[in-house]
């Protein structure tokens, strides 16, 4: 009998490392689950749960076809409801993704590198479907053209301020996906909120949640660190699909910005994927270059710096006005206590 057992103990991780490698997959240390099965002391298969992500599900390939995988998704699935999820995600490979499609997962993009699976609700149709309904109540002429952002502004600058409104001067309309998963010491609510405060008096300009399906844990895994450049284009390629043959279509985006990135190799291998994967489907990618400050671009992570250093005299030069009043305010205390305890880059 297949009995999939909890990895617990540190000198069982090496082992499901090096059986992972045999699939091009690299064992994610953050996992808040990892399962096993054994025969014969050795492990014929593997996967792990980080949030409501499955992924590194693997199978040894002599054992296809004996329910392996649908045990160790059993059990996953089963660790991710008692954790209160009610949707899930497989990360795997595009030779991998055949062994869920019984288990009740749809395919919602397959690359060369990677796909993406899901099963649960709300589902990718559902979020779409809104997209789609939001878009109809929008008018937009004949040859306009739509352009569309996905930020995560952590918190919103005047960086983003300027790139928002290099693409509304350029756009009939735009939509501007803010990242919604909560990984940053900024919370969702917050960095929504001051985006939809910054940009105001952009009235071509619509703001929107990403849901789960933009630069999340689910379409770009954050085991792709900045030194694993050679792994990123798995995710990327992920991510930059599901906008542009989904996100994109529902809302008839013609356009996507990004702003230059100088400073990191993920980002960067991002932006060449995103390009080349949006321009197979007719969509345009226009980088526009960072605003600087004395010689240095505008963005989050020196805002953050800031904040941690006490440094409230440099802020108005580099947030618009909305973000400058809730730093000062009673309400970013916590936000702020917390950034100073940490040494994360988000």
């Amino acid at each position: 009998m297949w009995i999939p057992y909890e990895v617990t103990s540190s000198q069982d991780k090496p082992a499901v490392h090096r059986f992972l490698e045999q699939f091009a997959l690299r064992y994610d240390a953050e996992s808040d689950l990892t399962v096993e099965i054994r025969a014969d002391g050795e492990i014929v298969a593997t996967g792990s749960l980080k949030g409501n992500v499955l992924q590194c599900v693997a199978v040894s390939p002599s054992l296809h076809g004996e329910g392996l995988s649908g045990k160790i998704v059993h059990y996953l699935m089963l660790a991710g409801q008692r954790a209160g999820h009610t949707r899930c995600f497989i990360y795997t490979t595009p030779r991998q993704a055949y062994l869920f499609d019984s288990l009740g997962f749809r395919t919602l993009v397959k690359t060369q590198w990677a796909a993406l699976l899901e099963s649960g609700h709300p589902s990718f149709i559902d979020y779409l479907r809104q997209l789609e309904f939001v878009a109809s109540k929008i008018a937009s002429g004949q040859s306009g053209l739509v352009g569309g952002l996905v930020m995560n502004c952590n918190p919103f600058t005047l960086g983003h301020e300027y790139l928002v409104r290099a693409a509304a001067a350029q756009c009939e309309h735009v939509y501007l996906l803010v990242v919604q998963e909560d990984k940053s010491v900024f919370p969702f609510d917050v960095r929504f909120a001051l985006v939809k405060q910054g940009t105001q008096r952009f009235k071509n300009v619509t703001v929107l949640p990403t849901g789960p399906y933009a630069v999340s844990t689910a379409t770009f895994p954050s085991y792709f660190s900045e030194e694993e450049t050679a792994h990123a284009r798995a995710g990327a390629s992920i991510d930059a699909a599901l906008y542009a043959m989904h996100i994109a279509r529902a809302l008839k985006v013609r356009v996507r910005f990004v702003g230059t990135e100088p400073y990191s190799p993920v980002t960067a291998i991002y932006n060449q994927v995103l390009r080349e994967t949006l321009q197979s489907h007719g969509i345009q990618l226009h980088e526009i270059g960072r605003l600087e400050q004395d010689g240095r671009a505008v963005s989050a992570s020196l805002v953050r710096q800031a904040l941690r250093e006490n440094d409230f005299a440099v802020l108005p030069s580099l947030v618009p006005e909305t973000t400058l009043t809730f730093l000062q305010s009673d309400a970013a205390t916590d936000i702020i206590d917390r950034l100073r305890k940490t040494t994360s880059r988000h």
